[in-house]
């Protein structure tokens, strides 16, 4: 069996080597990760437990032996639910240049590569791939941190059979996978994007359903999947920031609930309280 050698958990997202990194982490702070992009590959693997994974608006699920692939500029983040716990995972960060060079006799890996993941970010491999795929991040984890003469060749032997496998599971997906993911996305983030910036108006999920030309219940269904939130959830809760912001910036109180969308003033009260638990005035230090 392999030897654990585990991480601390680091929160930074930018690379202090050159190549690549590696962490083995089994803690709960994944839970509370933010959404981020790099710019560098990120490879991530689920080692037990099960967790939700979105990339670029996209909502995955991943069990263990499960992938994701993150290309650099891809806005992603774990998303835990249910109850705290440790998550057993491999998060191994390779560089643009890094990848280059590991690809220059690899054409095919290349092409995948240099292309659009949208809707391809997850890896299911099969049950014997996915433990050689463990198997190939725990070798790979201990040369990294015991490296000697030998082990740049080694280093680059091991990722290459990762990224290999990786994109030869991509490369099975059905043609149109990434056309209908992207366009799935851009259409509800239009949705988002109106939201955000008429926060004035009159918001309904009926009204946008019938604004955007789409089925209520799908929008709703969508917009929670890939915005992590119900359109009418995403829309008080803009409007509470928005006047969050207003009153720390010595807007009345009466202004910022009008001008963030909210027609009754107790209504947008008893929402402040539960979204911040303080009063509008006691933010503003008028009480």
């Amino acid at each position: 069996m392999a030897r654990r050698l585990l991480n601390p958990f680091d929160q930074r997202q930018v690379m202090q080597k050159e190549n690549l990194e590696i962490f083995h982490y089994n803690n709960p702070a994944i839970c509370t990760c933010p959404p981020h992009q790099h710019d560098f590959f990120e490879l991530f693997c689920l080692l037990n437990d099960s967790v939700d994974y979105i990339a670029d608006g996209m909502r995955y699920t991943l069990h263990p032996g499960n992938l994701m692939l993150v290309a650099p500029g891809q806005l992603h983040r774990p998303d835990v639910a249910g109850p705290t716990r440790d998550i057993d995972r491999f998060v191994l960060w390779l560089s643009v240049d890094y990848v280059r060079s590991l690809t220059e006799a690899l054409p095919r890996l290349r092409y995948t590569l240099q292309g659009d993941l949208t809707g391809r970010n997850l890896i299911r491999l099969d049950d014997d791939t996915a433990a050689l795929a463990r198997q190939l991040l725990f070798a790979l984890h201990r040369e990294a941190s015991e490296e000697d003469a030998d082990s740049a060749q080694l280093i680059r032997s091991i990722v290459s059979q990762l990224l290999i496998h990786c994109c030869r599971c991509i490369a099975r997906l059905p043609e149109d996978v990434p056309r209908r993911a992207e366009l799935r996305y851009h259409e509800i983030m239009r949705v988002y994007e109106y939201v955000v910036t008429h926060l004035r108006e009159d918001l309904s999920v009926t009204g946008l359903a019938e604004m955007f030309f789409m089925d209520k219940n799908t929008l709703t269904r969508q917009f929670k999947r890939l915005v992590g939130m119900t359109p009418g959830e995403c829309i008080r809760r803009h409007r509470l920031e928005a006047a969050r912001q207003l009153i720390g910036r010595g807007a009345p109180m009466q202004q910022a609930c009008a001008e963030c969308g909210f027609s009754d003033y107790s209504a947008f009260y008893r929402a402040f309280r539960r979204a911040y638990g303080v009063s509008p005035s006691a933010l503003a230090g008028r009480e």
